[in-house]
């Protein structure tokens, strides 16, 4: 029997979800069926409840419902209930939902897999993430089990910065915050890794950061995804020429083998879609 998962955003069109799951599903051997579904943005509920009727098996949920999708779940993961979110939605049964988020984690394994080019891991280096929104509050938890132990908060709105390292606090994760205009703290030796995790992102808008922010960054990560280098990533080689940079396509697809983990118990090899997903891009770049 093949199982159907939906992909649940607004916008969604842009989505390469349906492209990575099926992959997945083609190297495990596994049948399922895949769809982008666009929700009205005050109509989550009643979309939710159509797939469950229809007999949908779970679904990825992404920008700007991920809240709602937390809250109208019956079962919550640790995750789920530190951030308040969920990127996952596993349908058991008609009115039983199971929400789970693999996003921290997934941003997790790919950091990992990028600081082992320079033999470096999460424990060896300084986190800076910019926001402290959904998408940041969504990662402090892997950041601290992946061995983190220092993170400063960067955001526009100060108080928001402030109650995200308070939250950071509360698990044990030494956090400071700072608004966007701030220098890094001196304090900090270790390597720097600059995550921009802010709503801005998705408008093409790039923070001003500070010369003592990029001066001993190694790493430069991007949430943001696409066929060309985003803006963010641009200025990061502009302030820093050496720096490693990456777009979020690694986290998505490593977000999404959880998912599909999640829902099927199989766990599939996210390094080699992730390999053939950005192979398709290219291609499709120059043609």
């Amino acid at each position: 029997m093949s199982h159907r998962y939906v992909v649940i955003g607004n916008p969604v069109s842009h989505s390469l979800s349906p492209a990575i799951h099926t992959d997945f599903a083609w190297q495990t051997g596994i049948k399922l069926q895949y769809k982008k579904w666009l929700a009205p943005i005050n109509g989550f509920e009643n979309t939710l409840r159509a797939l469950l009727a229809a007999g949908v098996s779970g679904a990825n949920v992404t920008v700007p419902f991920k809240v709602q999708a937390a809250q109208l779940a019956n079962h919550h993961s640790k995750t789920v209930r530190f951030a308040g979110a969920a990127n996952t939605l596993k349908f058991v049964a008609h009115h039983d939902v199971q929400a789970e988020n693999t996003d921290g984690e997934g941003l997790c394994q790919d950091l990992a897999d990028l600081l082992a080019h320079q033999d470096l891991s999460l424990s060896d280096v300084h986190v800076l993430l910019i926001g402290a929104g959904g998408a940041a509050q969504g990662c402090i938890l892997a950041l601290h089990a992946h061995g983190v132990q220092t993170l400063t908060v960067f955001n526009r709105t100060l108080d928001k910065a402030q109650a995200l390292a308070k939250q950071a606090h509360t698990i044990g994760l030494n956090a400071s915050s700072a608004g966007l205009d701030a220098e890094l703290p001196t304090e900090i030796e270790k390597p720097v890794v600059i995550v921009n995790a802010s709503s801005a992102r998705s408008q093409g808008q790039v923070p001003e950061l500070k010369s003592s922010c990029w001066q001993k960054a190694v790493l430069a990560l991007d949430m943001m995804y696409g066929l060309n280098q985003t803006p963010f990533l641009q200025a990061a080689e502009q302030a820093n020429p050496t720096i490693e940079r990456a777009d979020g396509l690694g986290m998505l697809v490593n977000q999404a083998a959880l998912s599909f983990e999640f829902w099927t118990g199989v766990r599939p090899n996210a390094k080699s879609t992730l390999e053939r997903i950005r192979q398709t891009l290219q291609l499709k770049q120059v043609t």
